[in-house]
């Protein structure tokens, strides 16, 4: 049972807030993902642009993975309370579960277009390999892009199933 400063309800808007920033936050890795796919999109990969998506995409990533956590704490945390209360409160958990369908919608288009950047990304390093065309592309450009590629597969919705 709850015991802390914040009543149920208190938990459920700091939910919803965290849910309301997970999907801004999401949004500029979706933004970052559009202009990595437009750097490549280039005869010559514009790898300032595709870098800077990157390093903005890592730190949103980053942040996502913060939060991620903390609303993983909380759920748990409310566990019970969502089961005996969620009656009491089903418009605020039907809001949650909205917003937890616009976040794992989106996050699904952002995994859409990575593994679309990643093919595109793979063909042109082989056509590199190959010397079938000219372009700039350095190898650690493309470490690096899997590696904030990784880091954005690590992050995992949360569902709310709750029967009420």
């Amino acid at each position: 049972m709850m015991e802390d400063r914040l009543d149920f309800g208190g938990y459920l808007r700091v939910m919803q807030d965290v849910l309301v920033r997970k999907k801004k936050v999401l949004t500029g890795i979706y933004e970052a993902t559009k202009a990595q796919e437009d750097a490549l999109a280039k005869e010559s990969i514009d790898e300032k642009t595709f870098n800077d998506a990157i390093d903005n995409k890592t730190k949103l990533i980053d942040e996502l993975t913060e939060m991620d956590e903390g609303f993983q704490k909380l759920f748990d945390k409310i566990s019970q309370d969502i089961r005996e209360k969620g009656k009491e409160h089903a418009d605020a958990i039907r809001r949650l579960q909205a917003l937890i369908q616009e976040i794992t919608d989106l996050s699904v288009t952002v995994s859409a277009l990575e593994k679309k950047n990643k093919s595109t990304l793979d063909k042109r390093i082989e056509e590199l390999r190959k010397g079938k065309k000219s372009f700039k592309v350095s190898r650690q450009t493309a470490d690096k892009y899997y590696k904030s590629m990784n880091g954005l597969n690590a992050v995992t919705p949360v569902f709310l199933d709750e029967k009420h």
